[in-house]
């Protein structure tokens, strides 16, 4: 397929009995190219041919464009588009609704291609339309199918809980350098993150105040507690409270600190109402063996980002789904170092790194080769541990490939045991 001449016509005035006189055999492509407000299409047959370039309004004049496609003769439709923002959703939803197959092309493989199909190191609206069709004819595209409304609503969750938790840490940042400057003991007495705790700082304030109506606060700390809270925590925040050397707090300073007590406490039952949510909504079966091994929401991510682990053929696509494969620049005698190509979801994969953190402190094989790879890179004090951890997380990703297939997670399966277990001050 050649690049066709870049012009474009709007909408009123394409000659629909002309397009169609040109086109060839059954199959009409339409390379998109979205905007916010205006967007092209270029138009080929199935045998490469190059018809036109059409540009119309959005979003007023989308659904005549939908209507103009409709009425050329060919009866399949394919839209190639990038997956890019928002503004294309539309339209692509209208093309399923229309029963158009709608195609995905990695804006990378655009951006790369501008100076390769005609020599020219430029890029518009109209010759990315053309760079759609021409790569989709080499066959670089992938068919981009509608999300279910199961997934739709997780991904709603997810993006609402992960706003929950950054405001949560926010917060709690917040509150701790509040206790810092009028109850620095409390921080070393028990967790602020505590339900009872953040009950206490909302309803009574600061050490002076706690100290001054002690005896309602262990009533109220024992019922809010319940039988999990134990007698001498009560009395170590207690402690805390009569030996404070805090800054005496105004009237202002105590209001603003039950507040911010209130705001973090909310923020805390709120977070705890999504996982629930999201735990009902979760009821597939390969989803679920996921979250029993990284957690219900990291599994939304990872459902909502790349999909369902099980569709991939093989590891090493799921790998590249994350952007974890990895890539090398070399010349003659320079050799550069392994990189990831970073070309999948952003999100899954930082979900995916703090799941393998959690899974290096859990694990002891994750742990021992952490540690190995670790000494092995200079110790400490000198090796890139994020160099180690990326390594992990394509690991763990080939077990939980597996997983997602039926198999039962083994992480000795990952490993080379018998040698983790040669290495001196490893410990498995």
């Amino acid at each position: 397929m050649k690049l066709g001449n870049y012009s474009s016509v709007h909408l009123d005035s394409v000659d629909q009995s002309k397009i169609d006189s040109q086109l060839r055999g059954d199959t009409l492509m339409v390379g998109l190219d979205v905007a916010k407000t205006k967007e092209y299409a270029a138009l080929a047959d199935d045998t490469g041919q190059n018809v036109g370039v059409i540009r119309w309004k959005h979003p007023w004049e989308t659904r005549e464009f939908a209507d103009f496609v409709d009425g050329l003769t060919p009866s399949t439709v394919q839209v190639v588009m990038e997956p890019t923002g928002s503004y294309g959703d539309p339209l692509r939803h209208l093309a399923y609704r229309r029963g158009w197959q709608v195609f995905k092309m990695a804006p990378k493989r655009v951006h790369d291609s501008r100076e390769i199909a005609d020599g020219v190191p430029s890029i518009h609206d109209s010759k990315a339309a053309h760079l759609l069709l021409w790569l989709h004819g080499q066959g670089l595209s992938e068919r981009w199918l509608p999300k279910g409304k199961e997934r739709r609503m997780i991904k709603t969750l997810t993006r609402r809980l992960s706003g929950l938790q950054v405001e949560w840490q926010r917060h709690l940042g917040y509150l701790e350098a509040e206790m810092a400057r009028f109850w620095p003991e409390i921080l070393q007495a028990w967790d602020l993150r505590r339900a009872t705790l953040l009950g206490v700082l909302q309803k009574f304030g600061g050490p002076q105040e706690i100290v001054d109506r002690e005896d309602e606060v262990r009533v109220y700390m024992k019922k809010k507690g319940g039988p999990m809270l134990s007698q001498e925590r009560i009395d170590d925040v207690m402690e805390a409270a009569h030996n404070s050397l805090g800054v005496d707090m105004l009237d202002s300073e105590l209001l603003s600190l039950q507040n911010l007590a209130e705001r973090a406490d909310r923020l805390r039952r709120d977070r705890s109402a999504f996982r629930r949510k999201l735990e009902a909504l979760i009821t597939g079966e390969t989803i679920l063996r996921i979250a029993d091994e990284v957690g219900t929401p990291t599994a939304a991510v990872f459902w909502d980002k790349v999909g369902p682990f099980q569709d991939y053929q093989s590891p090493q696509g799921l790998i590249k789904a994350f952007g974890l494969n990895l890539k090398e620049r070399s010349s003659g005698n320079y050799s550069s170092l392994l990189h990831v190509t970073k070309r999948g979801d952003s999100g899954a994969r930082a979900s995916l790194y703090l799941a393998t953190w959690r899974k290096i402190n859990d694990d002891p094989y994750f742990h021992a080769w952490y540690k190995a790879k670790v000494d092995r890179d200079g110790g400490e004090n000198k090796a890139d541990k994020n160099v180690s951890v990326v390594a992990l997380m394509r690991k763990y990703l080939q077990g939980l490939w597996h997983l997602a297939r039926g198999e039962k997670f083994d992480s000795s399966l990952l490993f080379d045991v018998n040698k983790l277990r040669r290495k001196k001050g490893v410990t498995i």
